[in-house]
């Protein structure tokens, strides 16, 4: 694929991610943080987002590991999962939870989103792993 035709791709899925992680977003009612409001309120979309996230890379890893040329991979996996997941809204959010004084909460996030992840990476890999046998 085309360097410009690739960026172009990645924009795409980028576009589509960050909409898809904004409207999940409205779903919990917690939009407002993305936009610098914090209430200290413990983060669930970005929880669930970036666990969501972590799942559908482990699938996307095993389901394009043969498609190196297509244009797939990076708006699946760059684009789209790159405009979905959040590592900035992550931090931001714990160190809210901080200023806050809800240091057990910020601890507890992090070890979920961190935990929780993993766990997700491997399911979605597990999960790919028998698609493909399939």
């Amino acid at each position: 694929m085309h360097e410009a035709n690739r960026l172009v791709v990645i924009g795409v899925g980028g576009v589509f991610g960050a909409l898809s992680r904004a409207g999940i977003s409205e779903l919990f009612g917690t939009a407002s943080i993305e936009l610098g409001d914090q209430s200290a309120a413990f983060p669930w979309a970005t929880l669930t987002v970036n666990v969501l996230g972590a799942l559908l890379i482990g699938v996307l890893a095993i389901a394009l590991v043969a498609d190196r040329e297509s244009f797939w991979r990076p708006l699946l996996i760059t684009g789209f999962l790159g405009g979905f997941t959040t590592f900035s809204a992550l931090a931001l959010e714990a160190a809210d939870l901080i200023d806050h004084d809800k240091w057990p909460t910020a601890v507890l996030y992090l070890g979920v989103t961190v935990g929780a992840g993993l766990l997700a990476v491997q399911l979605g890999i597990r999960v790919a792993q028998r698609m493909v046998k399939s």
